[in-house]
């Protein structure tokens, strides 16, 4: 069951799990709302006075369920995507203790600002609904003004679905931008700015970043300062020079080559205006990686980076929203001080959510070390794939293994680490693709991914992957040694793999080098894998008793077997095992024939 936002304190358990059912209602598609929902927030308002919503997206689903004060309820922040002109693809119905289901100001305000497909108020009274008001956007009058259509109250079993429909699909066509005007627009236009450094590209990487985002760059501004000012991230008279190019470029938002404070957020917020968005190298990074993670360990390490990377900078946040509330019951607006409080209300609920992430993620990594054990049991060796971002891991990882991952020309285009078995005819290993390494990788992203990213830790072997092709190559391989001693794995043996040198335009030594596009030097690859891997095992010629058939199975699964013989006395073995596995096979046999 999900949980209910909002603040819950001092309410009744039993009204909780209550409300908490509106989760797994349905909502058919051209359906507003079910007169089943609205009963059961009808009657958590009436049995705790305090207002609930819902919001619910057009494929019916529910999103959120939220409780407020008694007098309003704080509206959850809407993720938009940036370069969207549409509505936001949700409704919020909410209620109104007293009877009254009249929009207030501060409802219609909120439609407006969060561009909402609808908002609607019920009106409870004595555990049930007297009337219900919906109001849907209607003609633009600004870039944030709107006029609104409001529908005259109608009761809970008489809802005009389809006439409601029709005005939020026409509402949706009304506030898009004109066909002319749509080219330049559907793309976010950004502006990359940075402080200057001794690579050779001192915004190559941002940009790399910004197009596997969805952005498209129109300009760039580099400061030369050895580290960012502490109040403007560039200095005044600088960022006076970024304003003036953002008006000329006609840029919709600024990319930052760096993690900006909140406080930095904030100052330049108040100089670039609130039509411009602000996003720093941390943001973009986690919002790649919330697009990329497919697995449910994936989403919640995303999801617990983002959470402590948005903590701090809730404030800023709401002073953007105005510290705004739905409903008021005809209120007219939020009182002064109130959205102090709702801030610290959900302070609190972020960092709760924080700490049920830590304890889910904590079990990821318990199933991973029974999983290591099991492993290690096995005594299968292990060969990780380690390397930058877009080095052409997930490629090899396909040519290697015979796999299907996912491989694009793009940062971070797999997340989830994905395993096979793979065996070359010298005994079976395991190859494991991990997420590709990246300047600045941000340290609560670092944290979060330490259960997948310390299997490197535990590898026989690494195979450092990298683009041969690239002008920043050195300075790329330090990145990964960095992380490599982050995360205590530097001691592994490792194997240099040069990828891309099809392309490359130098011939590069102290490594192999491939081409995993075109199978260029594969051959010579897989062979120095095996000869790494050899030098871990030892040649043994043993007999072994006749009962010994479940050791000489995983002889065969993980070492290489040249030679078995049954005779009377026993099995005759010759075979490459690892050591601890020659160890074993030893005493075997010196305790039957020794």
């Amino acid at each position: 069951m999900k949980t209910i936002q909002g603040n819950i304190d001092g309410i009744r358990q039993s009204y909780i799990d209550r409300l908490a059912t509106i989760y797994d209602m349905e909502v058919s598609r051209g359906q507003f709302c079910t007169q089943e929902i609205l009963e059961t927030l009808a009657f958590f308002t009436t049995v705790t006075k305090r207002e609930a919503m819902v919001y619910i997206d057009r494929a019916g689903r529910i999103e959120t369920v939220a409780v407020g004060e008694q007098d309003r309820v704080s509206i959850p922040a809407i993720r938009r995507r940036r370069s969207e002109n549409r509505l936001s693809g949700l409704r919020c119905i909410h209620t109104h203790p007293g009877g009254n289901p009249m929009l207030s100001k501060v409802d219609i305000q909120t439609l407006k600002v969060l561009r909402l497909d609808a908002m609607a108020a019920v009106g409870c009274q004595d555990g049930s609904v007297t009337f219900m008001q919906v109001g849907v956007l209607n003609e633009p009058m600004g870039d944030t003004e709107y006029s609104v259509t409001l529908f005259d109250p109608m009761k809970a079993d008489r809802i005009p679905d389809a006439t409601l429909w029709k005005e939020i699909n026409e509402a949706d066509l009304r506030i898009r931008p004109s066909e002319s005007k749509r080219a330049d627009r559907e793309i976010a236009r950004t502006i990359l700015v940075g402080i200057d450094s001794s690579k050779v590209e001192p915004l190559n990487e941002l940009k790399h970043l910004a197009d596997t985002a969805g952005f498209h760059t129109v300009g760039y501004m580099v400061q030369p300062k050895t580290k960012p000012d502490k109040t403007y991230y560039f200095g005044h008279g600088k960022l006076k020079e970024l304003i003036l190019e953002i008006q000329k470029l006609q840029a919709d938002a600024v990319i930052f080559d760096d993690e900006l404070t909140p406080s930095q957020i904030r100052n330049i917020q108040k100089e670039l205006g609130k039509k411009i968005e602000i996003i720093d190298r941390t943001a973009l990074i986690l919002d790649i990686f919330s697009g990329r993670a497919s697995t449910r360990e994936g989403r919640l390490q995303v999801e617990l980076a983002q959470a402590k990377y948005m903590l701090p900078r809730m404030t800023g946040f709401w002073t953007h929203l105005n510290r705004m509330g739905g409903g008021g019951g005809g209120s007219g607006g939020a009182r002064r001080g109130e959205g102090e409080t709702q801030l610290e209300v959900d302070k609190r609920l972020l960092r709760k959510r924080i700490t049920e992430l830590e304890r889910e993620i904590d079990k990821v990594k318990s199933r991973r070390d029974i999983q290591r054990g099991q492993r290690e049991k096995s005594q299968i060796p292990i060969v990780s794939l380690v390397g930058y971002t877009n080095a052409g891991k997930s490629t090899l990882m396909n040519v290697l293994s015979g796999s299907d991952v996912l491989a694009e020309d793009k940062l971070f285009a797999t997340l989830d680490p994905v395993s096979r078995n793979v065996n070359y005819g010298s005994g079976e290993f395991l190859l494991v693709d991990t997420v590709g390494f990246i300047n600045k990788l941000p340290h609560d992203l670092v944290n979060a991914f330490r259960a997948t990213l310390e299997e490197v830790k535990y590898a026989d072997l690494l195979l450092h992957i990298v683009d041969a092709s690239s002008p920043e190559r050195e300075y790329q391989m330090n990145v990964v040694d960095d992380v490599l001693i982050q995360l205590g794995a530097n001691a592994t043996p490792t194997l240099i793999v040069y990828n891309k040198s099809d392309i490359a335009t130098e011939t590069l030594y102290g490594g192999v080098s491939i081409s995993a596009k075109t199978g260029q030097g594969l051959d010579k690859l897989q062979e120095a894998i095996t000869n790494v891997l050899s030098d871990m095992r030892s040649e043994i010629s043993v007999l072994l008793p006749l009962d010994a058939g479940a050791l000489l199975s995983r002889i065969y699964v993980s070492g290489q077997v040249h030679a078995c013989e049954y005779s009377e006395n026993g099995i005759h073995l010759k075979a490459t095992v690892s050591a601890s596995d020659c160890e074993k096979i030893k005493n075997v046999a010196l305790e039957i024939y020794g």
